[in-house]
């Protein structure tokens, strides 16, 4: 069974950012730089050579959230910091022994959003630190501003180019699921064993660690629809492009954000659009009207100011049977109703996969909520380390941990709690 000191299950942002400082790129505090307190500013100025050498707990016994530390150094003001103004910088030390297992490549769901798919915050809000975004548009020459949101064909390569920069790829094995996580038997010298399948031929396979970095991602696990007939070929359970759904009338059942991209997308692309939501409509009333700083809200504004002729919205419904020659059955609170359409989008969500996690009993959950409609349980960590209060050894990653917030401008931060904790009981830092 191969061994490493680390597993990173996951290939998404929350588990690029331990990769590349496990890979030995370590932070270091340099020029002016300028902490809200006092107190943090002076120990800043202490322990700048070194920041992840210091243990975090520290700055909690203060009163101070380590996440916000570093997060005030990669983001110290509301807009993009000039590259030539960074004050958080990189020098490279020894790698821990570390390896990415990721069903995607790096990046994680960004290589399967809708092909058009912009991003909810402004490109610096996506960037790690070791490899700043502004960098990698110089390089491959791309005129972007860092303020605004990112088109997906921009972040995927960016996160492509992070691993290429830091030499990371080595040590990523792609197309690989983590399908259990479980502690070891007596007979082995390690902590955790990671059962793993081969997605391209089912090949099953098993590593041995001391630590796992879970970042396997929000969606990792797609909800269910709860209806009949979603075999059906007309239906399809992600939402691509407009030109992957044949047919004039398609019905796009959800109710977050995705299903939103894509009823709004489908409508300006000539379809005629059935929305069906479980949702009452002033919650998604309040959605769009609070969400007017991204386009496609502003859009959404305009489609539902409109006459509508092409955009039904069939709220508190949901639908219960797809059946043959594309008749649908939706129960509203008028009754049940039946509709003929050409295609069918689900776009219902998913969940982080914890049920890879099903060997340990009594995990703490940590119910996360926010006005936008993003619902997540996120694992109870201990706030200096993000190490799992329930499991030594595992550091939930991105949005799975509790403390990072629901943005990705709050996670990223947490790879230096990780990976510093992790360097620090294999001393090598």
């Amino acid at each position: 069974m191969e061994h490493h000191s680390v597993i990173i299950a996951g290939g998404g942002p929350g588990g690029l950012g331990v990769a590349a400082t496990l890979e030995g790129w370590h932070p270091r505090f340099e020029g002016d730089y300028e902490f809200p307190s006092d107190e943090v500013q002076a120990f800043a100025k202490q322990n700048e050579a070194n920041p992840l050498a210091f243990d975090p707990h520290e700055l909690l016994e203060r009163g101070h959230r380590p996440i916000e530390f570093y997060r005030m150094r990669h983001h110290p003001i509301q807009d993009a910091v000039p590259l030539d103004e960074w004050s958080l910088k990189f020098t490279k030390q020894q790698r821990a022994d570390w390896i990415m297992l990721s069903t995607d490549g790096p990046g994680g769901l960004w290589n399967n959003v809708p092909k058009e798919q912009m991003t909810l915050g402004p490109a610096h809000w996506m960037e790690l630190a070791h490899y700043p975004i502004g960098k990698f548009y110089e390089q491959t020459g791309r005129d972007r501003d860092l303020n605004s949101l990112v088109h997906r064909d921009d972040l995927v390569p960016y996160y492509q180019a992070f691993t290429e920069e830091l030499g990371l790829n080595d040590h990523i094995k792609s197309g690989v699921k983590v399908t259990s996580i479980a502690p070891v038997g007596d007979d082995i010298d390690a902590r955790f064993v990671v059962e793993t399948a081969d997605q391209s031929n089912g090949t099953t396979a098993k590593y041995s660690c001391d630590y796992v970095v879970f970042g396997v991602g929000p969606r990792s696990s797609i909800r269910k629809l709860d209806a009949n007939g979603t075999d059906q070929s007309y239906v399809s359970l992600a939402y691509t492009h407009p030109d992957d759904y044949p047919g004039e009338r398609v019905i796009v059942i959800g109710g977050g954000r995705s299903a939103d991209w894509a009823a709004q997308e489908l409508h300006d692309a000539g379809k005629i659009i059935l929305y069906v939501m479980r949702q009452k409509p002033d919650t998604h009333l309040k959605l769009i009207n609070d969400s007017q700083f991204l386009p496609y809200y502003q859009r959404w504004a305009e489609i539902l100011s409109g006459e509508q002729e092409r955009m039904g919205l069939l709220y508190e419904s949901s639908v219960t049977a797809f059946e043959s020659e594309g008749l649908v059955a939706i129960s509203t609170p008028e009754g049940l109703v039946q509709v003929q359409i050409d295609h069918a989008v689900v776009e219902i969500g998913g969940d982080p996969d914890y049920e890879i996690l099903s060997s340990y009993e009594d995990l703490s959950f940590h119910a996360k909520r926010d006005n936008f409609r993003f619902q997540l349980n996120q694992l109870k960590v201990d706030q200096a380390t993000f190490e799992s209060i329930d499991v030594p050894g595992l550091y939930p990653a991105g949005y799975s941990a509790q403390g990072t917030g629901l943005s990705v401008i709050g996670f990223h931060a947490g790879c230096f709690l990780i990976a510093g904790d992790i360097l620090r009981k294999s001393n090598l830092v």
